[in-house]
């Protein structure tokens, strides 16, 4: 069973834009799976082989500052690089964003990214929140003054949230958003749907950025189906949540359609 389903925001009453964040408590900042050693030779081979897409550095003492965090909260060695920041991203399978204020508001001005969840760092590099988040729609003004006073209060104790959408491509590596996904039919739902969640993290380091951790975690959505109590969750979302919630989260109304089928709830909601 795949522990972190139980942590997916299932109720379709909780829309997408709560901010949703939490004490991360005694749960570890950062995890490492049986997927490690793959997703660690996959970030390097992006960074070797286009270090600009995927990297950005931060000033020498914010850099040295995440990677002496890093050391402290994982049991792996690490490659030495040439900048400390690059050092931290290629010892873990987060990714590692750094915010700061500046401006009159939180910008990201440096990263190790090299999972992205359908945006590229080049387009969103030195900008603040609320364009970097601007494809997103309602961000602006359901989330974007929530998300700086979060920022604006947050201490060294991390807080910790959770998000999740579904996703015909199973890569991690997904800087490119499609201008329309295909249409996965009823019968291949549960090996060509994908449940791509994002486990994020924040804290205020001692130099006042913010470090922001993204880990992607990703299984077939049969997984989740194959489990009674998670399918029961996953029906009852997909049958009462608001259609523009189930867009954001990937499923458009074709989607919907064919997983409808899929469930055998077809008829049960009179928008599909």
């Amino acid at each position: 069973m795949v522990a972190w389903f139980d942590e997916l925001e299932l109720d379709p009453a909780v829309s997408w834009r709560r901010m949703g964040t939490r004490s991360l408590g005694d749960r570890p900042w950062l995890i490492a799976d049986e997927r490690h050693d793959a997703e660690r030779a996959l970030r390097r081979r992006l960074f070797e082989q286009s270090p600009d897409d995927v990297f950005v550095a931060a000033p020498l003492d914010v850099g040295t500052e995440v990677c002496d965090l890093v050391r402290r909260h994982t049991d792996v060695g690490a490659t030495p690089e040439s900048d400390p920041l690059a050092t931290a991203g290629l010892a873990v399978q987060e990714d590692l964003c750094l915010l700061r204020r500046r401006d009159g508001g939180w910008h990201l001005d440096a990263a190790f990214l090299c999972f992205p969840s359908r945006w590229r760092l080049a387009d969103k590099i030195g900008r603040p929140l609320v364009e970097v988040h601007g494809p997103t729609p309602g961000y602006a003004t359901h989330l974007a003054g929530k998300v700086d006073r979060l920022l604006d209060r947050l201490g060294n104790r991390p807080v910790l949230r959770r998000n999740w959408f579904v996703h015909p491509d199973p890569s991690l590596h997904q800087p490119t958003r499609p201008p329309v996904d295909p249409v996965v039919p009823a019968a291949d739902v549960g090996t060509g749907l994908h449940l791509r969640s994002e486990r994020q993290t924040l804290r205020r380091l001692g130099c006042g950025w913010v470090l922001f951790t993204i880990r992607i975690q990703h299984e077939p959505l049969g997984r989740l189906l194959a489990v009674s109590r998670h399918r029961h969750r996953f029906t009852h979302y997909v049958v009462n949540a608001p259609i523009e919630d189930l867009a954001h989260r990937g499923m458009a109304s074709n989607q919907v359609r064919e997983l409808a089928v899929a469930l055998e709830i077809a008829g049960q909601r009179s928008q599909i």
